[in-house]
């Protein structure tokens, strides 16, 4: 074999050995990414609250004009979220994120991010069977400037509301 063959030979080896490695990093680089995109989406929906039991109450104020990330970082050094970015793909997967408004709402440590929004924009949210209302604090800023009362139900009445089985007809039909 000549000289220039056997160098060739070389260059070959050496160019396959080169390919193999970088495919290996690279799969390797794809597969490290993937898990940690899924376990990621995965706490975006199943993050638990940061303390069990009661937690402990902080109140926050979101201010006029507010980002997902300011929001994210705002509760992340408050100590309600783990991950400020976490926390504002949460709000963006999040039904309430529309409804949210600047004000200073009380919310605790004991509580997911999807009870943080639904407290912060006074809905009602359904957990099982017992359903939970939860609202901002009162006399504190809701972000809305007022808040709207339901009317008084005449001579006293309660007002029928979800809860009556007869859709608050309250007159007998015998």
């Amino acid at each position: 074999m000549s000289k220039s063959k056997i160098i060739g030979l070389i260059a070959y080896v050496v160019d396959l050995i080169l390919k193999v490695v970088i495919a290996i990093f690279v799969i390797h680089l794809i597969i490290t990414w993937a898990g940690k995109c899924y376990d990621y989406g995965y706490r975006i929906f199943t993050e638990p609250p940061i303390s069990a039991g009661e937690g402990r109450e902080v109140s926050v104020t979101i201010p006029e004009k507010f980002s997902a990330k300011q929001l994210g970082t705002i509760f992340a050094e408050k100590g309600l979220s783990r991950d400020a970015t976490l926390f504002m793909l949460q709000y963006y997967a999040s039904e309430y994120r529309k409804d949210l408004k600047p004000g200073t709402y009380t919310v605790s440590t004991s509580m997911t991010a999807e009870e943080m929004f639904a407290a912060m924009t006074a809905k009602t949210t359904v957990e099982g069977d017992d359903e939970k209302s939860v609202l901002p604090d009162a006399g504190e800023a809701t972000g809305t400037g007022e808040e709207e009362e339901a009317p008084a139900a005449p001579d006293g009445e309660e007002d029928g509301g979800a809860g009556d089985a007869d859709g608050g007809n309250d007159s007998e039909s015998n």
